[in-house]
């Protein structure tokens, strides 16, 4: 009977915390970047927990997040992490593609991107898919 009465709690908390962990790291878009010509547009999402989670005013573009170029076709070109969302104002459309300062480049003519890792000690080099 004991046993019966854990497996029904654990049911029931798992039942009520995946829809809530679900929820909370959902991706968000937090803003949108144009290229000059009009042909991509960088997407900068964070997880809707950041949101939650008290900042002072400004500070907002200090939660990490993701920056995803697309195509105009709506074809993505490569996604990389961001330690802070601020860091994609930093994104500089050039002629083979775009980059981030610190962060990572796209290279559209060749269909490539790279990013560094975590602890900055690795470039990470991915193919478009």
């Amino acid at each position: 009977m004991w046993g019966m009465r854990k497996f029904v709690s654990a049911l029931i908390g798992l039942s009520l915390c995946a829809p809530a962990a679900l929820y909370l790291f959902t991706p968000i878009e937090q803003f949108r970047l144009q290229s000059p010509d009009g042909n991509h547009t960088a997407v900068v999402s964070s997880f809707r927990l950041w949101q939650w989670i008290p900042s002072l005013p400004g500070d907002a573009g200090d939660m990490p997040g993701r920056v995803e170029i697309f195509d105009k076709s709506n074809t993505s070109l490569g996604s990389m992490p961001l330690t802070t969302i601020a860091m994609a104002r930093d994104l500089q459309w050039i002629e083979q593609g775009a980059r981030i300062r610190l962060v990572g480049s796209w290279n559209f003519q060749q269909g490539f991107y790279a990013y560094w890792n975590d602890d900055q000690s690795q470039l990470v080099f991915k193919q478009v898919n």
